[in-house]
């Protein structure tokens, strides 16, 4: 009887560590997709990133704002007056 208890018991541990086994796979294939589809996502931004910046040398940078949004426009030009005022700051020592 204590063998068979014994048994069940190894037979027991040997499924749940095949069970976490199995879950480590998945769990690996899951990251490995997750830093596939990132590395596609950095890729496809580093493109459209080159594109726009031929864009700009192109047409020009007052033509290719143009075709912005009004809140990209916006975002833009907070950030070049934030860069402006850092540079400002740093040069003038106000």
């Amino acid at each position: 009887m204590e063998r068979l208890s014994l048994s069940l018991q190894l037979d027991t541990e040997n499924n749940m560590s095949a069970d976490r086994q199995e879950h480590a796979m998945l769990t690996e294939d899951e990251q490995y997709k997750q830093t596939l589809e990132q590395a596609g996502e950095e890729a496809h931004f580093h493109h459209v990133a080159n594109e726009f910046s031929e864009m700009i040398l192109s047409l020009g940078p007052n033509a290719v704002l143009g075709l912005l949004t009004d809140e990209s426009r916006a975002e833009l030009r907070k950030s070049i007056i934030l860069q402006y005022n850092h540079r400002l700051v740093e040069t003038t020592g106000l």
